[in-house]
């Protein structure tokens, strides 16, 4: 049978011999990690499994067919923004359950800034600030870079501000304008379609800094005052599917583990799946990722688990090449990664800083120090053809002048304080070069150039300091270009590392979860970094460029799960 042949069998009679059921295989604890070749071959088994089940072969009674310890409309897996989806269903009248992995609720989201990226929101108007949807869609598809559907562009954009609206109806929640970002939200903002300012909103709170605790305790206080409930210390294991009487398998359950035991609890309407990314599965990771990403900033229970659960109903995957890419100091992420701890965010702060540059072990600069740590994470893996191959920009280092010593900060330290071990100091260039292993004919003609250049504030090689997002808002480029030239000199290795995966499960405009030959899977929907959507595609738009999609595709998915009654498709 040809290919043509299987897509008009899939989409018009589903065959005869369909499952019954489906759980996932995977038993293994969620931090164990498989590859590619296992992935497929997990999906794949739990098919045959309910193969057999519903052609009378087997004697395992289908799983949908057992007690349900709990019966509910809607089960969300997850409480970062998977919330936003929760809330939606549960304000239409639907009875909903969301289940958290951990003790807390919030996810990536509960330690992030808080900040969401929503092109032409309400906020931006009533500050005088012009957008347009067409606006927005042009900046979106150069993001997207041939990675994401128009319709899925078409529906953040349509959704978001729309989103936002109704968190604050129904929540104590109130947005602004970002005022952490500053001036300089979109990371691009001399593209076709950027806005300088306005699409990054955040919460209206007292606290000074990160945002992400506010967001997300305001959605858990309006989620459970609308009805809904949260099961604490549950993570869910598996989706649970029967076959309809037209043949087509709907998902109607998740069995989970609660006090130690099995948790089923049936999803009347569906399931929401919005469990966060692979951020802690470095298998997953070296199978699927462009390049090495050691470190994370996410959070520690983002195992991939609600990916493996929709692999095993059957689900196509879209983006699990792409994270949200950020640098960080490796010294100072190394120790912390064995206690599922996130690094920080000093590394890529302080490598903007004036008379400092970010090279290879060849002594070679090889990006804007200055640009969007997003962006910044592909240039670390560049890739040699010849020799012995490997990353040509991996080791890579972080090196400082006293000037910046004296007037910033190093590893999160300023002048007053003492620098961490991982720090190297050394009175000349070729001696920092030595201890840090770089090649030491390499770094001087590199900074030779580029304080030639510095000193003009220019940079032919890299264009440091040009756009207004290297400055901050600030015309004076001199904030981020200075001469590498006043000994003692620092130096640190630094390493690609990641907020989150931001690749998943495949979803249609109405975040229902669809298989490989583009047929939506009844009863399953994704939001967030455990979708596959992104950006929508593979770049930031902005500062919050995480957590708008996030929250515009949850609040699609609740607002799907609302409308949707058992059976229908």
């Amino acid at each position: 049978m040809g290919v043509k042949d299987r897509n008009e069998r899939h989409h018009s009679s589903p065959a005869p011999d369909a499952p019954q059921s489906i759980e996932s295989t995977h038993e293994a604890p969620p931090s164990s990690g498989l590859s590619r070749r296992r992935f497929l071959e997990t999906a794949a088994g739990g098919l045959a499994l309910g193969s057999v089940g519903a052609l009378g072969c087997g004697t395992e009674e289908s799983p949908a067919a057992l007690p349900w310890d709990r019966e509910v409309d809607v089960v969300v897996v997850g409480t970062g923004t998977g919330l936003v989806g929760g809330l939606t269903a549960a304000v239409a009248g639907a009875s909903v359950v969301a289940l958290e992995k951990r003790g807390v609720a919030g996810g990536s989201t509960g330690h992030s800034g808080g900040v969401a990226w929503i092109p032409n929101n309400r906020f931006m108007a009533e500050a005088g600030i012009e957008d347009s949807r067409e606006q927005a869609l042009t900046y979106l598809t150069r993001l997207a870079h041939g990675q994401a559907d128009t319709e899925l562009l078409e529906a953040f954009v349509d959704a978001g501000p729309v989103m936002l609206d109704f968190v604050e109806q129904h929540t104590r929640l109130r947005f602004r304008v970002s005022t952490i970002m500053g001036d300089n939200a979109d990371y691009h903002p001399e593209w076709p379609g950027a806005v300088q300012k306005g699409r990054s909103v955040e919460p209206v709170a007292e606290r000074v800094g990160l945002f992400g605790p506010e967001l997300i305790e305001g959605l858990r206080q309006g989620f459970e005052s609308a009805g809904g409930e949260i099961l604490f210390d549950t993570p869910a294991r598996k989706l649970i599917l029967e076959e309809r009487a037209d043949g087509v398998r709907e998902v109607v359950g998740v069995e989970a583990t609660r006090n130690g035991q099995p948790f089923r609890i049936h999803a009347r309407r569906g399931v929401q799946l919005a469990a966060g990314g692979f951020d802690w599965d470095f298998e997953m990771k070296r199978h699927f990722l462009r390049g090495p990403t050691m470190y994370t900033l996410g959070a520690s229970g983002n195992d991939g688990d609600g990916i493996r659960m929709a692999m095993a109903a059957g689900a196509d995957l879209r983006n699990m090449n792409e994270v949200w890419g950020i640098s960080v100091y490796r010294g100072e992420a190394e120790p912390i990664m064995e206690h599922r701890m996130g690094a920080t965010l000093n590394a890529e702060v302080e490598k903007r800083s004036a008379g400092s540059i970010v090279v290879n072990a060849r002594g070679e600069r090889f990006h804007n120090e200055a640009a969007d740590y997003d962006s910044t994470w592909r240039s670390y893996h560049t890739w040699e053809n010849w020799g012995e191959m490997g990353f040509r920009n991996l080791p890579a280092f972080l090196l400082f002048d006293s000037k910046v010593r004296a007037n910033g900060k190093i590893a999160g330290v300023d002048a007053a304080g003492e620098l961490p071990d991982f720090v190297a100091e050394a009175a000349s260039l070729p001696e920092l070069a030595e201890k840090l292993g770089i090649d030491a004919e390499g770094l001087i003609r590199t900074v030779a150039r580029f304080n030639v250049y510095a000193a003009e504030l220019r940079d032919p090689d890299f264009h440091r300091g040009e756009s207004s997002y290297d400055r901050y808002g600030q015309d004076d480029k001199a904030i981020t270009l200075a001469p590498l030239d006043q000994a003692p000199f620092y130096g640190t290795e630094i390493a690609a590392a990641d907020l989150g995966t931001c690749g998943g499960a495949r979803v249609n405009a109405q975040a229902e979860v669809l298989d490989p030959f583009g047929a939506v899977i009844p009863g399953l929907y994704a939001s967030g970094n455990n979708a596959g959507v992104g950006s929508p595609g593979t770049s930031y738009g902005g500062g919050g460029g995480t957590i708008g999609p996030a929250m515009a595709f949850s609040f699609i998915a609740g607002r799907s799960l609302a409308a949707r009654t058992h059976g229908s498709g």
